[in-house]
């Protein structure tokens, strides 16, 4: 079940960034010199509360009664931004982030807004085909002096 995050469920749900983003924060050698915050998996809670405080769309997915995956999206004019989509590991490969991402889809259509976009680690595979394999292409690529993998800004304007 997907529902919106609650204030009490933030150090929750940055546990679920955290846990989910460390596999690619070691892979590709994210470290606090090279990548804000280490892609994620050192991110403070003073700063995920402060995207909740300032509007971010935030949701849980539960199973069993348990958070067992987190989203993020922030609407900018016409493009409903995806900050976080994440699932625990031991509950990855299930369909519970294909479920997440159909959800922002919904939320962006229901809003009128004709197109998701996301930063990801371009180098990650198997992540980019995912997210292709979900209507997404990428749009652009930007490299960073500090880190040796491209991040990848990718949209899906066809949400049906």
């Amino acid at each position: 079940m997907i529902e919106p995050v609650l204030k009490e469920h933030l150090p929750v749900c940055l546990d679920i960034i955290k846990k989910s983003y460390e596999d690619t924060a070691v892979a590709f050698g994210m470290t606090e010199e090279n990548c804000p915050y280490r892609g994620r998996t050192r991110l403070p809670l003073s700063v995920f509360e402060k995207e909740f405080n300032d509007g971010y769309m935030m949701y849980g997915y539960t199973k069993d009664g348990r958070i067992i995956g987190f989203l993020s999206m922030q609407l900018k004019e016409n493009t409903l931004y995806i900050q976080d989509i994440a699932i625990l590991p031991s509950y990855q490969h299930n369909g519970y982030g294909g479920e997440l991402l159909q959800f922002a889809k919904e939320t962006a259509l229901d809003a009128g807004c004709p197109k998701l976009s996301l930063g990801m680690v371009h180098d990650n595979i198997p992540l980019r085909e995912w997210y292709q394999g979900h209507g997404f292409h990428t749009v652009k690529l930007l490299h960073f002096e500090k880190v040796d993998y491209m991040v990848g800004i990718m949209e899906s304007e066809h949400l049906q």
